[in-house]
């Protein structure tokens, strides 16, 4: 049998694995900076493909997701950009049209049968409705009767501040 350097390399890293572990973590002790530098430059010039994979790890890992987020609104760093965003989202709720009332409210209600506009969940005393603007508030939406469908809190979370066709709802 011929000898196969590429499979002996390979048999020999795998028997002094420690040995290489060693001395990976020593050569990134003494080139601390230089990696750090490095990794820099190739996060700023591979930003889209960073996006991209982060994008999917968290759709193919979406419990690991709720957990960071669950840890990072823990922190006072995270609690502070929340109370940011809630912030900023009443700013601009007093800046729209504001006309929706109650009575329109239980119309919309019941136009939809008290169900989900997205996926027709009837809406219970533990699942309860929420308003959701069809043109989100952040993308120039007001608070009318006609930006506003009755919505589960899973949809209304999953469609987030995107905008969906008027004729999907409207079908309903």
């Amino acid at each position: 049998m011929p000898f196969d350097k590429k499979e002996y390399s390979k048999q020999y890293r795998k028997d002094h694995k420690q040995y290489y572990e060693e001395h990976k973590k020593q050569w990134y002790l003494d080139h601390k900076e230089q990696y750090k530098q490095w990794n820099k430059q190739y996060r700023l010039n591979h930003k889209e493909e960073k996006k991209q994979w982060s994008k999917q790890y968290y759709l193919d890992h979406p419990e690991k997701k709720k957990e960071y987020k669950k840890q990072y609104y823990g922190t006072p760093e995270g609690k502070a950009n929340k109370q940011r965003e809630n912030a900023k989202r009443r700013a601009k709720e007093r800046e729209i049209i504001n006309t929706l009332t109650g009575e329109e409210w239980i119309g919309i209600l019941k136009k939809y049968k008290f169900r989900c506009a997205y996926c027709g969940k009837k809406f219970t005393l533990f699942d309860r409705e929420t308003k959701d603007h069809v043109i989100p508030i952040s993308k120039g939406g007001d608070n009318t009767k006609e930006n506003i469908v009755p919505a589960c809190r899973s949809c209304n979370s999953k469609k987030g501040n995107r905008k969906l066709a008027m004729e999907v709802i409207e079908n309903e």
